[in-house]
């Protein structure tokens, strides 16, 4: 895992700094500690930073070059099938000189080529490959956006980076007022296309992107969420007994894990102390004796702690803790944001999450796994399980809807006609980025016209899509701001293969033990859940989803004066008084956003001080006290 950048000249007069190239470097330093290195040529410049785990040896350090010197590789991610393009490029005689991915990468993409390469290629990536004979680039992005990769350009320069702060010595940075806008409106903020920053985009996930001599950019996509649907493969699933869907899912889990744990550096797991971690912590403990695990206790009523410790003791594996405390939900904004690089109101857990990634890194460890992907791919949001059992009794109620519209006064009152003007509105504003991804999943269906795929296969390929990237985005911007690798075994292509055409019925089952108030009767990951049976006690197996829970941002009060002389007052040019009345009327979600917006343009667009940001905020946010008696808010 690493940190890339790199720039092309558009004007064959121009000339590329070292000093502004050294500067982006260190401004990615966190992302790759263990090396670094720079190339400076002409039109181009290319710049890494190395976090090792794959082939420690300075002869993997990179940009990486072929014996040719025409070709070279600046690369972030991990390939977990390449020993098997390795295999097949030497079976053609082709010499390698070392044990890296990042080596069969390079040559996989000169000898196979970019076009059948990249949908062959297991893990996550973003890269560029640069052809010097040719003065070609290539930039790549993983199908699922594990790797971030954004760029910019103008009529003198093409810049490319892991992130965006390393954009700042090349170019001016101002605010994009679009995402803006519909984050303000309730979006969660862009992961792919348009960012907060005027002129930055990132890559869209599964695309790549070709700079070539006297051409217009070229932007292809070599795979979306919807080419996960197979009727060949639904109708097979379909037939599966309920122990055979287990077997099945377990075996590829089982292999999955095994993949993922391969790294010449230590790697660890996450361990939250729900059912996703506690099955890859126990299926990591086979293959790994000597696993180390690490928690993040929310201290509170929503602490999972005592399940975490519960999983350490049966595995006989000591557990690493961090007790997070409600006001590190205050004094840590300004570094998760810094990271984040946009508010994080969608995410407000991420200072749990950095803080449980230093402690790793505290500990030696680079590498991480992680269950993100499980609650998209087997329906585990509790409001998954609600909507099922509420499509229940999805015949009783519109009989009684068409009864009741036949009294005009009684049909306004229960169905009232909402304008959808707002959703539009916020739509267009951060450029449909999910209502398009939502059509294209649509259409996918539309035209595959085929019986084994139904309505019941879109919820996991839409929460794959947005959802998802934004768990990722999290995950990458907090892991490797303490320099830490995180890993998804649930997002290994087969596993996502066979959960996006599982039958419905093995995620969301009938269960009438099943008592969670979020939907009674209705087991949610019913299939990941009888596989950890076989892994863990039935205690930790069958616990109800938490997830760092807090309340924190609900009860967070901020003092007008925060805003004396602010970015929001600055853009909205409000006087105090209408500052004041502003939060006196918002709800408290639109506080936070316009308090993490004001964060964000402090330590990202006018680059001040985490410190100096920290101590204001100390002075000026406070959170009450929690007043009544705690409930499950996760399973409500």
């Amino acid at each position: 895992m690493c940190g890339i950048f790199g720039v092309v000249s558009l004007s064959s007069e121009a000339t590329l700094p070292a000093s502004k190239l050294k500067a982006s470097l260190h401004l990615l330093h966190h992302r790759g500690p263990d090396a670094s290195g720079t190339y400076s040529s002409g039109r181009f410049a290319f710049a890494h930073a190395r976090l090792a785990l794959v082939d420690p040896d300075p002869r993997s350090n990179q940009p990486f070059w072929d014996e040719s010197k025409r070709y070279a590789l600046v690369y972030n991610g991990e390939i977990y099938n390449f020993k098997e393009i390795r295999e097949e490029l030497e079976q053609q005689s082709i010499h390698f000189s070392t044990s890296s991915d990042t080596e069969v990468l390079l040559k996989g993409l000169i000898h196979i080529g970019s076009d059948k390469l990249l949908a062959r290629l297991e893990g996550m990536f973003a890269f560029s490959y640069f052809d010097k004979e040719k003065g070609t680039l290539l930039l790549a992005r993983d199908r699922f956006g594990m790797k971030p990769l954004y760029i910019y350009k103008d009529n003198d320069r093409f810049i490319f980076s892991s992130e965006v702060k390393a954009f700042r010595p090349w170019i001016n940075f101002d605010f994009n007022p679009f995402p803006i806008s519909s984050y303000l409106l309730g979006f969660g903020g862009p992961t792919k296309g348009a960012t907060f920053y005027k002129g930055v985009t990132s890559v869209t996930p599964g695309s790549y992107i070709v700079i070539a001599p006297g051409r217009e950019l070229r932007c292809e996509t070599f795979f979306s969420m919807p080419d996960f649907l197979d009727p060949d493969h639904a109708e097979k699933l379909q037939g599966f007994s309920p122990r055979k869907i287990v077997d099945h899912t377990e075996e590829l889990m089982y292999r999955s894990v095994e993949s993922h744990m391969f790294a010449d550096a230590p790697v660890g797991a996450y361990c939250s102390g729900g059912v996703d971690s506690s099955l890859l912590v126990a299926m990591a403990r086979k293959v790994h004796s000597n696993l180390a695990i690490f928690h993040a206790n929310v201290v509170g009523p929503w602490s999972e702690v005592n399940a975490a410790k519960a999983l350490s003791q049966h595995l006989k594996l000591d557990l690493n803790v961090v007790d997070v405390k409600e006001s590190d939900f205050i004094t840590m904004m300004p570094d998760v944001i810094r990271h984040y690089e946009h508010p994080y109101t969608y995410h407000p857990n991420c200072a749990p999450f950095m803080m449980v990634s230093r402690l790793a890194r505290d500990n030696g460890i680079k590498g991480l796994l992680s269950g993100e992907g499980a609650d998209e791919l087997f329906l585990g949001y509790p409001w998954m399980g609600r909507e099922t059992l509420v499509n229940a009794y999805y015949q009783l109620g519109t009989k009684l809807q068409r009864l009741v519209h036949k009294i005009p006064e009684l049909g306004h009152i229960l169905w009232p006609q909402n304008s959808n003007n707002h959703n539009v509105l916020r739509d267009m504003f951060n450029q449909r980025e999910i209502a398009d991804d939502r059509t294209q999943a649509r259409n996918r269906i539309a035209r595959l016209n085929s019986t084994q795929i139904n309505q019941d296969h879109l919820t996991s390929i839409d929460y794959l899509n947005f959802h998802l990237r934004t768990l990722l985005h999290r995950n990458d911007s907090q892991g490797m701001e303490a320099s830490i690798e995180s890993r998804f075994p649930f997002l290994d292509h087969h596993v996502v293969h066979s959960a996006v055409n599982m039958p419905k019925r093995f995620k969301l089952r009938f269960s009438p033990k099943t008592l969670e108030r979020a939907h009674p009767f209705i087991r949610d990951k019913w299939v990941i859940r009888k596989v950890a049976d076989r892994w863990i006690p039935r205690k930790l197996s069958q616990r109800v989803k938490m997830g760092f829970w807090t309340t924190t941002a609900e009860r967070m009060v901020v003092a007008a004066e925060y805003f004396k002389n602010s970015f929001i007052q600055d853009q909205f040019e409000l006087s105090m008084k209408q500052i004041a009345a502003t939060l006196e009327e918002a709800d408290q979600e639109l506080k936070m956003r316009l308090l993490h917006l004001d964060v964000w343009s402090r330590v990202c667009l006018l680059e001040e001080s985490v410190d100096h940001v920290r101590s204001d905020l100390i002075k000026y946010v406070n959170i009450r006290s929690q007043e009544v008696a705690p409930t499950n808010r996760m399973a409500l």
